[in-house]
Order: structure tokens, then sequence, then C-alpha cells
């Protein structure tokens, strides 16, 4: 996390607003304490050789060292990237080399490569599609909009840190989600929109806190204090807008203090302490000077320990001020020399700050009344703002040319992505068209199974129709035999009861031949010959019986069942008279010849009938003869 230290350069009158952003700071963030680096670093290589650290973990705690040290060796910052960058290419996730990407944005802008750093921008944009981690997203898009703050390209970075705050809250991270806030903050400050840097800081200050982190704390103070101090510019009669400011700065430099060994970054400390020192010099009267230097003398403490160039010449310039108030332009020149020698001495070149610094010297020297010197200053003013303009005309095409090539590639990525889609909706159509295929495939199989088993089903129906209807052939042709066969066992039943008839006449004939026989020679005198007719005529009439006899056992057993099922449906009352009389029946003899052959009144046939009906079980509209042969 490198964060941005707004500031005012104490060069000039003190009771205008200065509305320039100190361009070191703006570059080089946060900067950590020498001793908290060496513990924090300490800590960062511990975890590194314990052996349950992933592939992934093992990026970000590099990339963390390089936060750590990225000051005191920028050379030993970019060496942990690369270490970390040849880590994240086993990883398959782009989350790692997100990572690795978004820390070298901050690196290469300290090396003052911006080419170097918008291809960084590049990659990390690329690889932040390609992540699964929230939160390396949001560091893409925290360094990202960073870089426009860096540009002053304010209206592109807003967008860009809300992304970040986004992804940020997405993956819990209360830390980074602060410092989003804290960049959202600053953009609005100068009093170019109150309320909204308002809600930013307050917003800021609460994910602080709910972090714990003593950095985002200490960074959420600095932001509250700059929020109130810039309401207070916009409204200077609400003095307790200046108090809530002085309490807010007094809350981060009692952190340091107090926390110096857990504090890894410091650079806000050393603004806090400068812009306290400001606000004691601007608004409060001389008395409060002994303030003024306390504070003076903190962030001089802190700027001499981090290398921060601009805080020393800020804070020999507001020294400045105060010679030169006193009326003692020898120590108020003497100041400003020793600032003019401390950019000098800065491994990066100032020209900016040596004109604002050249500018306050002619300012002193004329107040002086030596006019040579004043006008030799004013000679190095405008050389020095000749040289800061053609660097910043040459930065301004550099920035450019980073900028059009990172329009390309950012034109390239959206190609990429868009031929990507592209391919993954052609991957899709082709799926799907395949699955319909396939299922267009299964449905004609089923199709044909279904026809295959309905024809199957037809053939075997057509089949067993085709048996059934010579199974019915075959049983209408047996029922037909059976008929047959019935009609002629009927047939030679009437045939042997008519012998049994026949039989029964000629005996009774015989018996009438014999008696009249008898009859007529009673007393004739050849009774031997009588004796012998006799003894014939009863030889003939005993054949006859045996023939009737044998009639009657050959009926009975063919019509045995005829018998039983009306045995069966009378319970067994049925006499051998009524069976006989039956039988009679059964040949369709009317009941006169009945009742002639069995030798009574027809009147004792009709109660025979009635007797029979009543044991048979018969209904007074049912017919015995229809009932007798429905049985046969």
């Amino acid at each position: 996390m490198f964060g941005c230290s707004i500031l005012f350069p104490i060069f000039g009158s003190m009771q205008t607003k200065n509305r320039y952003i100190i361009t070191l700071l703006l570059l080089c963030g946060y900067v950590a304490c020498v001793c908290a680096q060496e513990r924090y670093a300490d800590s960062l290589e511990q975890r590194l050789q314990h052996g349950a650290v992933s592939a992934y973990e093992q990026v970000i705690i590099r990339c963390k060292l390089a936060r750590a040290c990225f000051e005191a060796d920028l050379d030993e910052a970019f060496r942990h990237t690369e270490k970390a960058l040849a880590v994240a290419q086993s990883l398959r996730d782009g989350s790692g080399k997100a990572w690795v990407y978004a820390t070298q944005i901050h690196l290469y802008v300290q090396r003052k490569d911006m080419p170097a750093a918008y291809g960084a921008l590049d990659s990390a944009l690329f690889y932040q599609h390609r992540s699964a981690d929230s939160v390396a997203r949001g560091m893409v898009w925290l360094r990202n909009g960073w870089l426009d703050v860096v540009e002053n390209e304010n209206d592109l970075a807003v967008p860009k840190l809300l992304k970040a705050v986004e992804c940020f809250r997405a993956g819990g991270n209360e830390e980074y989600a602060s410092l989003a806030y804290h960049y959202l903050a600053s953009i609005y400050s100068y009093g170019t929109d109150v309320k909204r840097q308002a809600d930013y800081a307050q917003e800021c200050y609460a994910h602080a806190v709910r972090s714990g982190e003593v950095d985002a704390l200490n960074t959420a103070y600095y932001t509250m204090g700059q929020h109130f101090y810039d309401e207070y510019k916009v409204n200077d009669t609400q003095r307790t807008l200046l108090d809530f400011a002085l309490r807010y700065y007094a809350r981060s430099v009692a952190l340091s203090a107090r926390e110096g060994g857990r504090l890894l970054v410091r650079s806000n400390t050393a603004a806090v302490a400068l812009n306290t020192a400001n606000i004691y010099f601007q608004h409060f009267p001389s008395a409060y000077r002994d303030s003024v230097d306390r504070y003076l003398g903190i962030a001089e403490r802190i700027a001499t320990d981090t290398k921060l160039t601009e805080i020393l010449v800020n804070c020999h310039g507001m020294r400045s001020e105060y010679a030169l108030r006193a009326g003692d332009t020898k120590e108020a020149e003497r100041q400003l020399l020793e600032a003019l020698a401390r950019v000098g001495d800065s491994v990066v070149e100032m020209p900016l700050t040596e004109a604002r610094i050249y500018q306050a010297l002619a300012r002193v020297a004329e107040a002086r009344g030596d006019k040579e010197a004043a006008l030799g200053y004013l000679k190095s003013f405008v050389a020095s703002n000749q040289k800061a303009f053609n660097q910043e005309r040459i930065a301004s095409a550099q920035r450019i040319d980073a900028r059009y090539r990172a329009a390309q590639q950012e034109q390239k990525i959206a190609l990429l992505e868009q031929e990507a889609a592209f391919r993954e909706k052609r991957a899709l159509l082709y799926f799907g068209l395949g699955i319909v295929g396939f299922v267009a495939l299964v449905l004609l199989l089923v199709s044909y199974n279904y026809r295959l088993k309905a024809s199957l089903r037809k053939q075997e129906l057509a089949d067993k129709e085709k048996g059934e209807a010579e199974l019915t052939a075959r049983l209408k042709e047996a029922e037909t035999n059976q008929l047959l066969a019935e009609q002629a066992l009927l047939q030679e039943r009437q045939e042997r009861l008519e012998k049994e008839l026949l039989a029964e006449q000629l005996r009774k004939e015989e018996k009438s031949q014999l008696m009249e026989l008898l009859a007529g020679k009673r007393n004739a005198a050849n009774s031997t010959l009588i004796d012998e007719q006799v003894r014939r005529m009863a030889r003939q009439q005993q054949k006859l019986d045996r023939d009737y006899e044998g009639h009657k056992a050959d009926f009975l057993e063919i019509n045995q069942a005829f018998f039983e099922r009306l045995q069966r449906r009378a319970g067994d009352s049925l006499t051998r008279l009524d069976l006989k009389y039956c039988s009679y029946i059964l040949m369709g003899l009317p009941n006169k010849e009945i009742s002639a052959r069995l030798g009574i009144e027809p009147k004792s046939i009709r109660m025979a009938r009635y007797r029979i009906k009543q044991k048979l079980g018969l209904g007074r509209n049912e017919g015995l003869d229809q009932f007798i042969l429905s049985q046969a």
C-alpha cells in the first residue's frame, strides 16, 4: 500500500492557499521507517521459510517485501517482484501475476519510468481478468486509479478506485478498502467537493477502525484531519473545524510515537506534522511559535530518516518565513540555501522545487535591498522554470506515448477478450449443436425402437388374433363334431328306446295271446300240447325281458350324466318313475302316448309333470320340456 500525501509548500505568502501537490510525495507515497522495515521484512522472511506457505501466499509476501524496502533499495524491491513473478508462473490462476504487476506499477513510478509503469498496468489488467481473487483484482484497480491520480487525471481515477473498493469489500479486506477511500478523499480536497471528501474520509476512517491495522488507522487520522482543514478553508468562520483537524492530526502523531515498532509507514506522520505546523503558522498568533517548531522538528526527523526531500524543503521554507517576519534576512536566506542544497543532493531532479526556492531567495534579497542578488536569483528561477517546463514537456510526451501504447494495449486486450468471448460463444454453440444432434439421434433411435416394438407388437397381435381365429375355428369344429356326436348318440338312444318299447309291446302281445290261448283251450283234451305252448311262450317272454333290460341298461349308461344333473337339481328327490317319465319327455313323446305306455290315466301324467317341476325348482312360467331338453 502506497498513498499520496498532499501538502502545501511554504514559499511566498503563507496567507494564500497553495494548490500545488508535492510531486515526490504523490510518486513515492508511503515510506517506511528503517527499523520498522527491518522487523517487518524479517517477519515476512520467516513466513517464507515456513513450509506450509502456498505458492500464492509466497507471491503476496514477496510483493509486501518489495513495498517494505522500495525506499531504501529500489533494486532489491524489483528483485522481490521478479522472484514473486517466477513463483506466479506456476499458478494456473492469474491472481499471482496480477499482484506482481500491480506492485511493479508503483516501483516503475519511483524509477521515473512511466512507459514501463503503463506496461506493468497493461499486464496487471490482463491478468486481473483471469483472477479468481477479488483482493488481487482490487489491487490492480487501486494501482490503476492511483496512477491516474499521479497524472492528475482525477476524473479517470474515481471510477477505478470505486471499483477497487468493490473488490476489497467482496474479499473482506478492510485495510485496502480504507486506503482506496483515502485516495478518493484526496481527489476532492482543497474544497473542490467538501461533501464527497467528507463521505470518503469517514468511510476511510470506518474501514480503518474495523481493520485494526496501525498503518490504516494512521492514514485515516491524516485523511480526517485533512478533510476538516479543507472544510475550514472553505468556511473559515467555523473555528471548530480547525480544532477537529488539529485533533485528528494530534492522534496521528501520538499513534506514530506510541506504535513506532508496529507502524511501517511514517510518511503520513511527517506530512501531518508539517500540516500541523502550517496551521499554527497561518491561523494562530506568533505566540504559538513553540508549537510550530515542535511539529517541524517531528517532520524533519521523520523526513531525514526516510529521505523525504520535499518535506525537509518545506520545513526550511517555513523557518525562512519566520526569519523573514522577524527581519532576519540572513537567516531566511540561509534556510533557503540549505533547502536548495538538499534539493541538489536528491537523486531525483526537482526543477520546479528549485524554481520556488529561487523565487523565495529573490524575495529575501529584495527585502534585504540587494537588487543584484535578487536579479541573479530571478535568473536562476527562470532557468529552473524552463528546466521544469522542459522536463514537464518530456514527461507529457512520455505520458502521451505511454497512454497511447496503453490504449493500444487495452484495445488489443479488448479485442482478445472479444475474440475469447466469441470463441467461448462459438464453443457453446457447437456444444449446443452437438447436444441437439445427440438428442435428435437419441430421439430418432427411440422413435425407431418404438416403431420397431410397435411393429413387433402388431405382428404379435396379428399372430395372436390368427391363433385365436384358428382356435375359434377348431373350437367351432369341435363343437360341431360334438353336436354331431350328440345327435348320433340321441339317434342311437331313440333307436334303443324304440327297441325297448317294441319289446315291451311284443311282450304285452305275447301275454295277450297267451291269455287268449289259455282261455280258449282251457278244456282241450290235449293238455300236453298246451303245456308245450305255454313253456315256449314263457321262454320267448324271458328273452324279450332280457332284451328290454339290456336296452334299458344301455339307455341308463349313455344318459347317466343326464340323470345325475336332474338329481342334483332336484336334490336326489326324483324316483325311478320320475326319471323314466323325464326320459320319455327327452324322447319327445306326448303325454297321451306316455300315459298309454305307462298304463296310467292322462290326469296322472299332468300331476306327475307338476310334481317333477316342483322337485326341480322350476317356476310357473318355465316349461318342463324345454328344461329337460336343455339338460341333455
